[in-house]
């Protein structure tokens, strides 16, 4: 390969085997497969065994409009399979109006559905949701982790007892009587999890903790080996999984809309059931595409970090461009920071980690920049100077040509990145220190 002033490497970086690309490409595919494995798999874990965000995720779902009304319209429905309305309402009527008890009890459905929602709206009535579904959540998880032999419920199943919540709203109305008395004790119960389906849960709960625990390890050996196979190709390769990134969050938000597509139409043939349903699959996936996002913007950031540190052409007119905006530190933080808040802000980011681990990225890959930029400027690093004027946008500033020293120092560092090859470092060298001989 030829190098001449001023221009990047176009040939192929060493000499590779054939199968050692194929071997390096094939291991950035599987450790994206692991990597969407283990989103799942973490998902899954936080969403089925991890109190404190379940706990978070009740509070949620109770207070959305859409499970609001159809919860509205379990209560009411369950209050009239289990106490008889009308023969209520026949006794409190003057006998003159006692045959109009049934089509005054078919009336009373919507004022109890009214209540019902107004109940629900309450902070102390959503405060009684969340605590019975903790509860029956609590009890999914001891049994799933092995910590009872057999389930402590009535007919050997996990419920959701609403039943506490269906009193509440016969109590206003007077007519009804006393509704705790009158309802069975396993009335308004939502079944979880029967008796007969432990051991299945049970394996699957434990071999999913394994998977989360553990397959991200996968995904680092994985990479490390793909970098290690191909010492000329490691910057394609890392870019490669940045793609790939991006490429997994996609499919992630992809698998999301269709999973929630599939419950909707295929959980329920109800019109007034499936906004509930489409509510209750949005918010409890909230986590997923959490991680979906994460990875679309990490594998952006890196993208756009290998292609603007690389040797090309139109990455080093790109960095000559911003290099006057990267020698102000000041204003150059400030800038990175308001996008950079921006885009955390827009992220449906639930966890403070998450959110963290994304700043730290983003912030060693902009200082990462500025220092590469930094040392291709001849009048130093950039950091604050005095009286500075704020660049013209498109401006750049005319550089002198680079003396030996500094071509000599590009060369070693496309040595050191494994962009050359002993010989072709030694001939652009050799090249070098003729032109600037003539």
């Amino acid at each position: 390969m030829t190098v001449t002033e001023g221009a990047a490497p176009t040939s192929e970086p060493g000499k590779l085997s054939r199968s050692r690309v194929i071997a390096a490409r094939a291991l950035v595919v599987l450790g994206i497969v692991l990597l969407v494995v283990s989103i799942f798999a973490n998902f899954i874990r936080n969403e089925a065994l991890d109190s404190s965000s379940f706990r978070d995720t009740s509070q949620e779902l109770i207070a959305n409009p859409a499970i609001q009304n159809q919860l509205a319209l379990t209560m009411v429905d369950q209050l009239y399979a289990n106490v008889d309305v009308s023969a209520r309402l026949q006794q409190r009527l003057p006998n003159d109006l006692k045959p109009l008890a049934a089509p005054i009890a078919g009336l009373a459905r919507d004022a109890l559905y009214r209540a019902a929602r107004e109940l629900l709206a309450r902070p102390r009535v959503q405060e009684l949701f969340v605590t019975a579904a903790s509860l029956a959540h609590a009890q999914v998880v001891r049994v799933l982790d092995g910590g009872g032999p057999r389930l402590q419920t009535a007919n050997g199943a996990v419920v959701l007892d609403l039943r506490p919540m269906v009193v509440q709203l016969g109590d206003r109305f007077g007519f009804l009587g006393n509704v705790d008395q009158t309802l069975p004790a396993d009335a308004a119960q939502v079944t979880l999890l029967r008796s007969d389906q432990l051991e299945t849960a049970q394996t699957l709960t434990q071999t999913l903790k394994v998977i989360a625990d553990w397959i991200w390890i996968g995904v680092i050996v994985a990479w490390a080996l793909a970098l290690w196979l191909v010492p000329g190709r490691r910057r394609r390769e890392l870019r490669a999984i940045a793609v790939g990134l991006i490429v997994a969050g996609v499919a992630l938000l992809v698998v999301r809309a269709l999973a929630g597509s599939y419950l909707v139409s295929h959980l329920t043939d109800s019109e007034t059931v499936r906004p509930a349903v489409d509510a209750f699959w949005s918010i409890l996936s909230q986590g997923l595409a959490e991680g979906a996002w994460v990875g679309i913007v990490v594998g952006v950031i890196a993208t756009v970090g290998a292609w603007l540190t690389g040797e090309g052409t139109r990455a080093q007119r790109m960095r000559s461009t911003v290099a006057p905006w990267l020698e102000h530190a000041g204003a150059s933080w400030a800038i990175f920071a308001l996008v950079l808040g921006l885009v955390v802000w827009a992220l449906p980011l639930q966890r403070f980690l998450t959110g963290l681990i994304l700043v730290i990225l983003a912030v060693v890959g902009f200082e990462l920049i500025r220092r590469q930029v930094a040392s291709e400027t001849p009048d130093g690093a950039p950091g604050p100077s005095a009286g500075w004027s704020w660049p013209a946008i498109g401006h750049r500033r005319a550089r002198p040509e680079p003396a030996r020293v500094d071509e000599l120092e590009r060369l070693a560092r496309l040595r050191a990145d494994d962009l050359l090859t002993d010989e072709e470092y030694a001939t652009a060298k050799a090249q070098a220190l003729a032109r600037v001989g003539d």
